[in-house]
């Protein structure tokens, strides 16, 4: 179902119609008339995304139950919509003063749902993350190896999504979940922006805080033998850890990072360097808030120009994303970023 949200009538040319679809149930007319606004929100693992919709009105609320699975896309009356979330409805919430609010979820739930207590052998991050995923249920795009682990644990202390955050932060990579409802676990990669945002223009508001490195110089050391003896050495005790200690950065603060998943040379040295990058994303964090645009998508680039601040122009990668829509306010898009480069993910671990 595609409706719009302004009436196109009285609307300046300059004006663009917002126009949203939804595909959970209900007819064209009901969701036309009972849609109130609706927010999609976001974000990179363990961030659980979710969309919420809020109806209201005498005329019948669409009909729409938990379980109902379907997508909602965004976008304008001068072109056509894209999708921005894929959906399970989690929550139906209604009222006899014909209030009705719908909570719909994708794969983070199923994966922050699920505890687990298993180990892995000689196994690389992206295949504990394709079993962790088959085991919630969920669909996955593009998931790369990552760091090589001679033996690595999940335990039901932390959810399989916050496991995956983990994984991906050793392996300097993103986990998140596409428009598409897939989970991604692969680098990312600036490239060219989705979209940028011309100040004067665009920018509806902006702000950026840059902070001093958080780190240094970065020690990490693991257990085992992995990094000297084979593959199979994974659980031997040894005498000199430097054959599972790896080094990146340089300067203050120093620190030191004791991880006993890191049980070989190159996992140790992956996850070093991967916290240096990390602090480098973190050395600029920032909110935009632009009209609604459905193309920026966590993980991709967006690009500002002619800010009147040096500092506030320039590439940066989507950390999270808030689009929001409404008969009254429109359709805005809130963007909250990190500082694009050759770094890594953000996040320390």
């Amino acid at each position: 179902m595609v409706s719009n949200l302004l009436a196109g009538g009285d609307a300046h040319p300059a004006v663009r119609r917002p126009l949203f679809s939804i595909g959970l149930g209900g007819r064209t007319d009901e969701w036309a008339q009972s849609l109130v606004s609706l927010t999609v929100e976001a974000g990179l693992a363990p961030f659980a995304d979710a969309a919420t919709l809020h109806l209201v009105g005498a005329a019948p609320a669409p009909d729409v139950a938990v379980g109902d699975s379907g997508s909602v896309e965004l976008g304008y009356g001068d072109d056509a919509t894209e999708k921005v979330f894929s959906a399970q409805v989690e929550e139906v919430r209604r009222s006899v003063q014909g209030e009705t609010s719908v909570t719909a979820v994708n794969g983070a739930a199923q994966l922050s749902r699920l505890r687990v207590n298993q180990s892995y052998e000689q196994q690389k991050a992206g295949d504990i993350v394709r079993d962790l995923a088959g085991r919630a249920g969920a669909d996955t795009d593009t998931v790369e190896d990552g760091a090589d682990f001679p033996f690595y644990v999940v335990d039901d202390g932390r959810n399989a999504y916050q496991h995956i955050a983990a994984l991906a932060r050793k392996s300097g990579f993103l986990a998140y979940f596409t428009p598409e409802g897939e989970l991604s676990f692969s680098p990312f990669t600036a490239g060219q922006p989705v979209q940028t945002f011309a100040f004067g223009e665009d920018v509806l508001s902006l702000d950026a805080t840059g902070v001093v490195l958080a780190v240094g110089a970065v020690t990490t050391v693991g257990e085992g033998a992995a990094g000297s003896q084979g593959q199979e050495a994974w659980s031997w005790l040894v005498k000199d850890p430097s054959a599972v200690t790896g080094s990146a950065g340089s300067g203050d603060p120093e620190r030191l990072v004791q991880d006993a998943s890191l049980r070989s040379t190159e996992a140790a040295q992956g996850v070093a360097e991967s916290i240096v990058d990390a602090a480098g994303w973190m050395s600029l964090t920032g909110e935009l808030r632009v009209p609604g645009s459905p193309a920026v998508v966590v993980g991709s680039a967006v690009e500002v120009v002619d800010a009147p601040q040096d500092a506030l122009n320039g590439l940066f990668m989507v950390r999270r994303v808030r689009h929001h829509f409404s008969k009254r306010g429109g359709f805005t898009t809130l963007i909250s970023f990190g500082q694009a480069g050759d770094g890594g993910p953000g996040g320390l671990l």
